[in-house]
């Protein structure tokens, strides 16, 4: 590990941590037990996750991992979970090395791919509770960051039972106030995560987190909550509670969404993002939902209604941005209505001020700024995933044509301000 070599610490809009496999079980109401997300071994050893007792409705046929248990064994390293478990576990992906530019593997030869996998690996143990996870981020020249541990995927596999999908929701969100803290020592920020499949559920859920500790922003999906959108009108009790208490939202990429289903009637299977071939991959994974969520958030009137509520959208790319924000434009330049209340500006205007976006580490940054500006703009590690950069200085060449003003507004002040703390 390498501190950046900028004159300041940065802020980190998307860093990971996992949960325990028993998480759900020791946090769940004991009258739902039979709810709870469960992490059991099947008879050849090897870990899966039940839902309410049933296996996951749709399991990856592959998965994105540079280093299986063996070949950690052959570099002295014992894999996750330990003999036995699977290889499809993210913690045997070494940060950065599904990259391809800026990918920390490159150039090095036998032993020093094995001294870096070895060296991640040792990592492990210290990046699932906040205090050791502080000192990594020390290591990394990271004053703050967003730590995404919540249940992706989770309405998907209880689309069709609410009770268990908020039984767990509240499990995973306790867990997260008890053994992170939703704000630990204004340095690792993990946002509880909230369903909005359900008013009723949403609220009561909302209110639940609040007693636990009052979140700096709330973790909802990216796009329609079980087929409904988050932003309809039956939801306003959800969203004024947020505004008068001055929380944000904050949304992020999942593995698996309801979007791939929607590729059936082009003959195109449903399946998670691992398996998606490039039809699947470029029409219903990334870009749209991040385009669906922004687009809603503005034309259905949400932060019109609210305005004390921003939206960080982390690991969802920005090379939409430019033409998403154009097409916004020209649907309020026609006279298009919102779907519910008014448009008071230019959509543009509204997306500058209150969304952020976490550019993927090897995009263009320089055709994002060109259209929006870098207000909107924030640097996202997505550390320790294989997509992720473990060395925040290895970004900084993507900057290199930004003034030193507008680099420090993406890897600092822009999140910060998003966070509150003092920039």
């Amino acid at each position: 590990m390498t501190a950046t070599p900028l004159p300041y610490l940065i802020v980190d809009a998307d860093q990971h941590s996992m949960p325990p496999h028993d998480a759900y079980e020791r946090y769940i109401d004991p009258k739902q037990r039979d709810k709870a997300v469960r992490n059991v071994r099947g008879p050849d050893g090897k870990w899966e996750t039940l839902y309410a007792g049933r296996p996951m409705r749709m399991p990856p046929k592959s998965f994105q991992v540079t280093f299986s248990n063996d070949q950690l064994a052959e570099v002295g390293v014992k894999g996750a979970g330990g003999e036995g478990a699977s290889d499809r576990d993210i913690r045997n992906v070494i940060p950065g090395s599904l990259l391809n530019r800026l990918n920390p593997l490159k150039g090095l030869d036998a032993e020093g791919r094995k001294d870096f996998v070895k060296r991640y690996r040792a990592l492990q143990p210290f990046l699932d509770n906040p205090a050791d996870r502080l000192s990594v981020m020390d290591d990394q020249g990271i004053e703050a960051t967003i730590n995404y541990a919540g249940p992706l995927g989770l309405e998907f596999e209880f689309e069709h039972d609410l009770a268990g999908l908020y039984a767990n929701l509240r499990a995973i969100n306790r867990y997260l106030a008890s053994e992170w803290k939703f704000n630990y020592r204004d340095r690792i920020f993990t946002p509880p995560f909230i369903s909005l499949a359900s008013p009723e559920h949403a609220v009561a859920e909302l209110e639940a987190v609040l007693r636990d500790e009052a979140p700096r922003m709330i973790q909802i999906s990216s796009g329609p909550a079980i087929h409904r959108s988050p932003f309809r009108p039956e939801l306003d009790p959800f969203w004024a509670r947020l505004n008068e208490a001055g929380i944000h939202v904050c949304t992020h990429l999942a593995n698996v969404t309801f979007y791939a289903r929607q590729g059936e009637a082009w003959d195109e299977r449903e399946c998670m993002l691992g398996d998606m071939d490039a039809f699947q991959w470029v029409f219903y994974y990334g870009d749209r939902p991040a385009m669906e969520m922004v687009g809603a958030a503005i034309l259905q009137g949400l932060f019109a209604r609210y305005p004390n509520i921003r939206m960080l959208l982390s690991e969802q790319g920005a090379l939409w941005v430019p033409y998403l924000v154009r097409k916004l434009d020209h649907a309020y330049l026609m006279g298009r209505r919102a779907t519910w209340g008014k448009l008071a500006q230019r959509p543009s205007e509204t997306f500058r001020e209150r969304c952020i976006v976490a550019p993927f580490p090897e995009e263009n940054v320089d055709r994002v700024a060109e259209v929006v500006g870098t207000d909107p703009l924030v640097f996202g590690s997505d550390f320790p995933h294989g997509e992720g950069l473990p060395d925040p200085a290895l970004y900084l060449g993507q900057l290199k044509n930004l003034s030193e003003e507008q680099v420090y507004a993406m890897m600092r002040g822009n999140m910060g301000r998003f966070l509150g703390l003092a920039v």
